[in-house]
């Protein structure tokens, strides 16, 4: 079988959460993801708080974010093709090597006073587009070495760490940029996607069998977007990423506009805001691991978008600090949902001869986020950072509802028997 070598007999492996820990390889790819994530939100942080103070313009703040989500609109589907064809490894490895490199070369040019504005933006392209690898290749692997039965829980569990650098990462890049400056935090970041490379050269892996036919990059692209044309579920699944994405998780980029003009808080309590929307996003993805079941996947999907819509509605509206932290910390737990089962659905249900085209796809919809950050920020520009806050989650919740209601298989159950069979339909989708 092809995939992760794992530590015994697939067949009679448990199917739970700790099942997951006690394979070598597992925690391996899952160690990956906690340490690209946690730099991620690291940086971000560090790059929005250091943007803000050089030039008080919350759309260049916005923009920064922008051009580290933007990578995945432009080449989600690209990247999802070629992971097809080439050594799934090998691309993890590289881009984990190239973000320790762009980390630190930034570091050394703040150390030497040379810094400007246009390289942290070029670094955060790159190390953007290092992170658009992490659907169609990193997850696409983890998802081949546990099998269909145990995916619920190994994406809920992957979704847990991946929220649990949400608490650490901004916390730390906060107390890094107090303590010693963006720098310090670049050069935190390189050291920490160093050792996940290393990590990831040790990963044992059998790469997937290379399709015989000739490598046309377009036709299989086509080919992927046809079968999801063919598939309402999956298309209204998209939607829904898509709407989370441009009116949801934009709200982070204006984390640092907020808690100064409303909140008047230093860096650190600025990063405080998103560690608990990762503290509760962390809570509520452990519990998912362990009771969700696949027939329930959609619903946690829509619950979880509208609960964390909701809770950034709830965040603009407020002017009490500690309410926020309150109201973020619920509106992590719908994170949780939406991100535990964004994967878990495409993954399950895409047939596994196009999995990393449709997991590169979903890539794409994922980097919907930046015209939400420019929208946001643009927003933001005119009538504050709250203020436009409130006016992005209540399209989005309006927007949602819309979506639900044009497409009623987002309302039905995913079937176990479908989820089960999916390696079939992959046989029949690879030879059409």
């Amino acid at each position: 079988m092809t995939g992760v070598a794992g530590d015994g007999d697939p067949g009679s492996r448990g199917r739970g959460p700790l099942s997951l820990i006690a394979e070598a390889e597992f925690r391996k790819l899952w160690s990956v993801g906690v340490l690209q994530g946690a730099m991620r939100w690291l940086e971000l942080l560090a790059i929005g708080v250091w943007t803000y103070a050089l030039t008080e313009s919350p759309v260049l703040v916005a923009l920064m974010t922008l051009l580290r989500q933007l990578p995945m609109a432009l080449f989600g589907s690209v990247i999802g093709a070629v992971a097809e064809r080439l050594d799934r490894k090998a691309i993890l490895v590289v881009a984990q090597a190239t973000m320790a490199t762009t980390s630190g070369l930034l570091a050394v040019l703040v150390a030497s006073g040379g810094v400007e504005l246009w390289h942290v933006a070029v670094g955060a392209f790159v190390n953007g587009l290092c992170w658009s690898t992490d659907l169609p290749v990193r997850r696409t692997i983890l998802g081949e070495s546990v099998g269909v039965d145990r995916l619920g829980p190994a994406m809920s569990m992957d979704s847990a760490s991946n929220n649990a650098t949400r608490m650490v990462g901004p916390l730390a890049g906060g107390a890094l940029y107090a303590a010693v400056g963006l720098g310090g935090a670049f050069a935190v970041a390189s050291a920490f996607y160093g050792v996940s490379a290393l990590v990831a050269i040790s990963i044992r892996f059998t790469p997937v069998p290379k399709d015989p036919r000739r490598f046309t990059l377009i036709a299989d692209i086509r080919e992927g977007l046809a079968y999801l044309r063919r598939t309402r579920a999956l298309l209204g699944h998209l939607g829904v990423t898509v709407i989370v994405n441009l009116f949801g998780f934009p709200y982070a980029a204006m984390a640092p506009v907020v808690g100064r003009e409303t909140f008047q808080v230093d860096a650190v309590r600025i990063g405080l805001l998103l560690t608990v929307e990762g503290v509760g996003a962390f809570a509520g993805a452990v519990a998912i691991a362990f009771l969700a079941r696949p027939a329930r996947f959609r619903s946690i999907y829509l619950t979880g978008s509208a609960l964390f819509m909701a809770g950034v509605l709830g965040f603009s509206l407020t002017t009490n600090y500690w309410v926020a932290l309150v109201v973020l910390t619920v509106g992590g737990v719908g994170i949780a949902g939406f991100a535990s089962m964004q994967s878990a659905i495409m993954f399950g249900e895409a047939p596994p001869a196009i999995r990393s085209r449709l997991m590169g796809v979903l890539s794409v919809c994922i980097g919907a986020g930046p015209l939400g950050v420019l929208h946001v920020g643009w927003l933001a520009d005119r009538i504050g950072g709250s203020q436009a806050l409130t006016v992005i989650a209540a399209e989005g919740l309006v927007a949602l509802a819309v979506l639900v209601l044009a497409v009623p298989e987002l309302r039905g159950r995913v079937k176990v028997s479908a989820l089960a069979g999916s390696d079939r339909s992959g046989r029949d989708a690879g030879s059409s």
